[in-house]
This record gives C-alpha cells, sequence and structure tokens, in this order.
C-alpha cells in the first residue's frame, strides 16, 4: 500500500520559507533556506511510494474493470493493514481527536480509512491510466460560491486538506474552461514527478513542481496575481511553512502559505473538499474565507487567517474522518 507524504495539489515549503518586508509589495518578497531536519522513518513516505510501483498500479488498472481494480487494491490495504503495525498505529493515532479519543472507535475508523484509501488508489490509477471519470461524480454543492470568487477578477487560491480525493477536483474545473494550475513537492523520484505531470496535463492540467528553487514561490503569487486557479493542501506543512492552529481542541500544524500568498496576491481564498460516497465523489465548496489584507503583515494575523481555513474545515474532517489520509504522525508528542 502506498502512503504518499505530499502528493497532488500539495503546496508548502520544503527546505525553504517565505517572508516579506512589512509592505505587502511582492517584489519584497524573500525567501530563506532552512536547512535540513531530522526525520524519523515514519515520518518519510513509505517506501512503497515510488515510481516502479505506481507503473504497475497504472499498468494493472488499464487491463482491470473499475470493480476488479478496487477489489485488488483492498486486498493490498488489508494486507498493510494486517502486516504494517507502525503505520497502523501512526493512523490510530492520527484520527483519536477526530473521535473524541474514543479508541474503540479509533480502531475501527482506521480500519475503514484503510479501505477507502485503497478505493481512492484504484481510482487515481484508473484516472492516470486515461479513463474518464465523468461518472464518479454525483454532486456539486456550493459552486455559487466560485462563481462569486470569479466575479471579483482576482486570483482564486482552491485550499484542501488530505480528505477524499482531492486530485479529483482538477477534471471537472477543466470541463468547465477554468485553467488550473497544480502546485506540487517533488517526488521521491525525478521520473516519478515527471510521470505524475504527464498524467495531469492530458487533462490540460499545469503543474508546477516546487524544488529548492526559491523563484518558484515567486511565479506563484505572479500567477495569482495575474487571476489564475491555484489549488494546495493546507493540513500537512513540511516544518519551514508549519504554524500551530486549533484542530477537535488540540493544538495542530497547519501550513501558513495561503495566508503568506493572500497577504502578497490578494487572492481570494476558497475552501473545497472532495469525499466519496457510495454513489461517488461529492464536490463542496464553501465561502471564501474572508481577511483584510493590510493585518497580514502582522504573523498573528496571518495565524488567524490559518485557523479561519482550519475551523472551516473541522466539520467535514470530523463527518469523513475515515478518508481523512494521513500515513505520516500529524500532532505534537
Amino acid at each position: 500500500m502506498f502512503s504518499p507524504h505530499g502528493g497532488p495539489l500539495f503546496f508548502g515549503v520544503n527546505r525553504w520559507t517565505l517572508s516579506h518586508d512589512a509592505s505587502t509589495n511582492p517584489q519584497s518578497f524573500e525567501v530563506h533556506h532552512l536547512g535540513h531536519h531530522k526525520v524519523n522513518s515514519l515520518q518519510k513516505p513509505s517506501a512503497l511510494y515510488r515510481a516502479e510501483l505506481w507503473q504497475l498500479g497504472i499498468a494493472a488498472a488499464r487491463r482491470m474493470s473499475p470493480a476488479r481494480c478496487a477489489r485488488w487494491t483492498a486486498a493490498l490495504a488489508d494486507f498493510y493493514w494486517r502486516f504494517g503495525r507502525r503505520r497502523r498505529e501512526t493512523v490510530v493515532r492520527n484520527v483519536l481527536p477526530g473521535v473524541d479519543n474514543d479508541h474503540q472507535r479509533a480502531q475501527r475508523v482506521s480500519r475503514e480509512l484503510y479501505h477507502n484509501f485503497s478505493q481512492k488508489l484504484s481510482d487515481l490509477w484508473q484516472y492516470e491510466a486515461g479513463a474518464s471519470i465523468d461518472g464518479l461524480f454525483h454532486e456539486w454543492t456550493g459552486w455559487e460560491h466560485f462563481a462569486a470568487a470569479r466575479e471579483k477578477k482576482r486570483g482564486i487560491l482552491l485550499v484542501t486538506p488530505h480528505l477524499g480525493n482531492w486530485e479529483f477536483g482538477a477534471p471537472p474545473l477543466a470541463q468547465r474552461g477554468i485553467k488550473l494550475l497544480v502546485i506540487t513537492l517533488a517526488e521521491p523520484q525525478g521520473r516519478f514527478t515527471q510521470m505524475r505531470e504527464r498524467s495531469r496535463a492530458r487533462w490540460g492540467i499545469e503543474t508546477l513542481v516546487i524544488g529548492n528553487d526559491p523563484f518558484a514561490f515567486v511565479e506563484i503569487i505572479r500567477r495569482l496575481e495575474g487571476g489564475a486557479t491555484v489549488a494546495l493542501l493546507i493540513d500537512r506543512p513540511p516544518q519551514g511553512s508549519a504554524i500551530e492552529v486549533n484542530l477537535f481542541g488540540r493544538p495542530f500544524q497547519a501550513s501558513i502559505a495561503a495566508a503568506e500568498l493572500a497577504r502578497a496576491s490578494h487572492c481570494v481564498v476558497l475552501p473545497v473538499y472532495l469525499p466519496r460516497a457510495a454513489s461517488g465523489y461529492s464536490a463542496h465548496v464553501l465561502p471564501a474565507i474572508d481577511y483584510d489584507r493590510p493585518t497580514l503583515r502582522d504573523r498573528e494575523a496571518r495565524r488567524a487567517l490559518t485557523q479561519n481555513i482550519v475551523s472551516a474545515f473541522e466539520p467535514a474532517i470530523r463527518q469523513y474522518i475515515n478518508q481523512w489520509y494521513h500515513f505520516v504522525p500529524i500532532w505534537n508528542a
């Protein structure tokens, strides 16, 4: 089974962090190197998350019906649940706050999470193999919020947690004539990064890979200032872009990147999430997160904006806790 640490639609700072001077002028945008941070083995992606096995999964998806592929990935998930004890225990700890610290329920939810992740993986491999996903969507809610955001004639920053199948938000937007810029960290292997990029390109989705180039962040600001729609994940940031907020009554590390980009580009911050039900995926667009741009000069104001983003997602994460896919530790010890 695969447990991607970053994954698609991911924006964060790896070995770089962002800062401005007191102005909101992007000309003053600065990037500071953070150096390397020691991480234990559980904080790294699974060794199974690699190009060769991903290609094998896509090749299998091409030769299988969706139902058969789902059964195959479910068997993989069951094996990983049974024999990947340390990852399993990590997942149980991750969901505990979302189930009111009920350990028995956390065990059950975690088992469901592995099964749901196997379905997500099956759907994603079918998608990357070139299959249409139109039949997988059965509901859109909150589209009026996206329409209202477009009327503002500003860049749109779609923020989402690792909830459901965040990768699937891009094709429906592309079908509506909305070009999406997907920001991603480099995958564990260079050719893996290129492979994922080509898969998105087939659907008309552009990818901007964030590596060690600090000027990539300047490009994101430039795109947002030009009215682009950009997507990012906010709930598993690298150490350099993490800020402490509150989730389920506990301290939680979220990405400050959305607040930094709002400060730099005055973009509309729009929360979205895509859970899966028995009948298929639902895309939910929440109201835009309001903020006062001049106040974002203060770090506490950026923390408060990050808190508001996380709080907007808390009910959805609680409702779909068995689709909140974190296979690395996310809570402070």
